[in-house]
């Protein structure tokens, strides 16, 4: 079976909260209350450091909407 290629990480150009990147809150929303499951891999503009980021599922919510 072939590996699955690495994801690149989305380059965020916004100031972002601490606890969205720590994965401690929904990326998008910022809910800590709700579960919240892996969305990908985001890295700060300017920044080499690349965050694992969780959401609650807001996006997708929404779009569904």
């Amino acid at each position: 079976m072939p590996e699955a290629l690495p994801l690149t990480p989305t380059v965020i150009h916004e100031c972002v909260s601490i606890v969205r990147l720590h994965g401690e809150a929904c990326f998008h929303c910022g809910a800590v209350s709700k579960t919240l499951r892996e969305a990908g891999l985001v890295k700060v503009c300017g920044s080499s450091r690349v965050w694992r980021i969780v959401t609650c599922g807001c996006r997708g919510r929404a779009a569904a909407e």
